[in-house]
């Protein structure tokens, strides 16, 4: 088990989280967590909604660094809340709510009055479509200075993308993310590259 002692309050390393046991390596970089935890702009206080939240790595680090945000996690993959309640714990977090289902049922439910309104959003997985919906939906409900971070490894999705956050009053702003990670071998040290990421930021203007 991880001690919670022993981890930084940022900059987790990628094998603290478990992850599922037939996508090992199904989880947000280290180095593009650390980027997309930046573009978030945490608060003290405020609701974050990680959606398709895989392992929860993203929202559980955000917790870590503000443990008084409100983290609501959703992901459709069975298994999925078990998991991030066993990382939510080695971390030391507490998420305010963990939800196993598809984001689109969610959505159809016009949002139950329970569920508290996001000021930041990570959408970290789902088709270019669903992502669409979750951004037009979402939108009419985000404040001004409201924030919306989308990492995204299709290129042909980002351009519409970022049309349909512009056409929602947000301002965008966009980094690619290329890291490369040492390995050693009987030479010396080779580096090796890991995929490279599209992080697209809206922020809510009007």
């Amino acid at each position: 088990e991880t001690k919670i002692i022993d981890l930084p309050l940022f900059g987790i390393k990628d094998d603290v989280f478990k992850t599922f046991e037939d996508r090992p390596n199904l989880l947000t970089k280290r180095e593009i967590r650390i980027q997309i935890l930046a573009d978030l702009e945490l608060s003290k206080k405020g609701v974050i909604w990680d959606i398709c939240a895989g392992c929860g790595s993203i929202g559980l680090e955000a917790l870590k660094i503000s443990p008084n945000l409100k983290l609501l996690c959703i992901d459709k993959r069975i298994g999925s809340r078990n998991l991030i309640i066993k990382n939510a714990r080695n971390l030391g977090v507490y998420p305010e709510e963990i939800i196993e289902d598809d984001i689109k049922n969610l959505l159809k439910l016009k949002l139950k009055k329970s569920i508290e309104r996001p000021n930041r959003i990570i959408i970290g997985g789902a088709n270019k479509k669903t992502k669409i919906q979750i951004i037009n939906q979402l939108s009419a409900i985000m404040k001004k200075g409201n924030i919306v971070v989308i990492p995204i490894i299709e290129i042909e999705a980002l351009r519409e993308l970022k049309e349909v956050l512009i056409d929602n009053n947000f301002h965008i702003e966009l980094n690619l993310i290329q890291t490369y990670r040492s390995l050693s071998i009987s030479e010396g040290t080779r580096f090796e590259p890991n995929n490279p990421v599209f992080i697209l930021k809206g922020k809510k203007f009007g």
